[in-house]
């Protein structure tokens, strides 16, 4: 998905969260431990930034997605 077809970020989301994960319990869990420590350490506590990781962490989106979906959302919020 080279080019969103949504009309914002959140449905982007929302129907990002609705995809099935395409990585393995394991690799949900090592990545929650990461997106842990991570937040623990940059005190990051924001709700709306915490449900963004849970694209990545749950495997919702590829990486690559994943940036093209914030670029988006920060691009968005942006905009006039």
């Amino acid at each position: 998905m080279n080019n969103p077809d949504y009309a914002n970020s959140l449905m982007w989301r929302q129907a990002a969260m609705l995809r099935p994960s395409s990585i393995s319990h394991d690799e949900i869990k090592q990545r929650r431990e990461i997106a842990k420590i991570h937040n623990s350490s940059n005190q990051i506590s924001d709700a709306d930034q915490l449900m963004d990781q849970e694209l990545y962490i749950l495997g919702k989106m590829p990486l690559e997605e994943y940036q093209r979906y914030l670029l988006f959302k920060h691009t968005e919020q942006i905009r006039p």
